[in-house]
C-alpha cells in the first residue's frame, strides 16, 4: 500500500459505531483488535477540531505492528455530535463534558481491547488526558503526550489579554461567537503560514483537506471565545493537580510549537513526578504527521516507551 493510500484510508477490520455518552450525546467510536497479545492496546486521543481519519497513516502503524488500536472523535467534533448554534463553530461552555465523556470512554476501551492498556494524546486531547490523571483517574500503564495543549500561545495578544477577552465576551453574551480573526472554514493551502505552524511537510498537510472534501461534516473551524475561558479555566484546574499524577509519561514537543505554549508544558513537566520530556527539532504541532524521517522518529520514541515494563 502506498503512503498516500496509508494516510487516506483507515486500516481494514475497524469496528465503529455511534455511542451514547451519560447525557445522551452522540460520540463515534472506532477500533481494532490487536495482533499481539503481548503489546497490549493504545487509545489515540486527536486534538480540538481533529477527526479519527487525520491519523489514519498512525493507526495503519500501530495496527501493522500488532497493537490494538481505539479512537474517537470528541464530542463537538468529527462526526460526533456538535455543540453551539453552528455545526461548523469549535464551542465549548466548560471543558468537563469532554472530562465525562473520557473517563465512560476509557471504560469503553477497557471493554472492548485486551490490556495492558496505555494512551497516545495529541494537544488537547493530551490537556484532558493529564486532567483525568490529575483529578484521579487512572486506567493506563503508560501515556505519552503530544505537543500537550498545557499552556496557549494567543497571537496578536498575549495570553493574559486573551484571557480577560475570553472571560469578558463571554459576560457580555457573546461566548458563542469565533474569536478574533476566526470562521466558520479554515482555507489554508499548502505552502501558508498555517501548514508551516503544523507541519513541514505540506503533503500530509493537504491530507486533512482531502478528508474534509469527502465528508464535509468533518471540517470544523475556529473556537469561540467560550471556548478560549472554558480552556483557561482547565488549564488552571490542571496546574493544580500535576503533583498528583502518578502514571509514567513521556512528553514530545517541538522544539518551537507556536501554537501551545513550550515554556508551561515544561513548567508543568518540573511538578509532574518522573516525566520525560524531549524535544523535537524542526517539527510542527501535529508530531504524528511530519515529514517521513521526524515522524518515524516520533513513533519510535512513543511505542518504545510504551512497551517498557517496570
Amino acid at each position: 500500500m502506498s503512503d498516500a493510500a496509508r494516510r487516506r484510508g483507515l486500516p481494514a477490520g475497524g469496528r465503529p459505531e455511534i455511542r451514547a455518552m451519560r447525557d445522551g450525546w452522540p460520540v463515534r467510536t472506532l477500533f481494532w483488535l490487536g495482533r499481539d497479545p503481548a503489546k497490549g492496546a493504545i487509545l489515540l486521543l486527536n486534538g480540538r477540531g481533529d477527526f479519527i481519519e487525520k491519523y489514519a497513516e498512525t493507526i495503519h502503524d500501530l495496527v501493522d505492528a500488532g497493537w490494538g488500536v481505539a479512537s474517537f472523535d470528541w464530542r463537538g467534533q468529527g462526526l460526533s455530535g456538535r455543540i453551539g448554534d453552528a455545526p461548523e463553530k469549535g464551542h465549548a461552555d466548560s471543558f468537563e463534558p469532554w472530562l465525562a465523556d473520557l473517563d465512560e470512554l476509557t471504560d469503553w476501551f477497557h471493554a472492548v481491547l485486551p490490556g495492558p492498556w496505555f494512551a497516545m494524546a495529541h494537544s488537547m486531547g493530551g490537556h484532558l488526558l493529564l486532567r483525568r490523571l490529575a483529578d484521579g483517574g487512572g486506567g493506563f500503564g503508560r501515556v505519552v503526550l503530544l505537543s500537550p495543549m498545557l499552556g496557549m500561545l494567543t497571537p496578536p495578544v498575549s495570553p493574559i489579554v486573551a484571557r480577560i477577552m475570553a472571560r469578558a465576551m463571554v459576560l457580555l453574551g457573546r461566548g458563542g461567537s469565533y474569536v478574533r480573526g476566526g470562521g466558520p472554514r479554515i482555507k489554508a493551502a499548502p505552502g501558508s503560514d498555517r501548514q508551516l505552524l503544523l507541519t513541514s511537510d505540506p503533503e500530509r498537510y493537504g491530507d486533512e483537506a482531502w478528508w474534509t472534501a469527502q465528508n464535509p461534516t468533518l471540517s470544523m473551524g475556529s473556537p469561540t471565545y467560550g471556548w478560549l475561558a472554558a480552556a483557561f479555566r482547565s488549564l488552571d484546574r490542571l496546574f493544580a493537580g500535576l503533583k498528583r499524577v502518578g502514571t509514567p509519561l513521556l512528553i514530545l514537543i517541538p522544539a518551537d510549537d507556536r501554537l501551545v505554549d513550550n515554556v508551561a508544558t515544561r513548567r508543568a513537566q518540573a511538578l509532574l513526578p518522573g516525566a520525560e520530556l524531549v524535544a523535537i527539532p524542526g517539527a510542527g504541532h501535529e508530531l504524528l504527521r511530519e515529514a517521513s524521517d521526524t515522524r518515524a522518529q516520533v513513533l519510535a520514541r512513543a511505542t518504545a516507551f510504551l512497551m517498557e515494563r517496570p
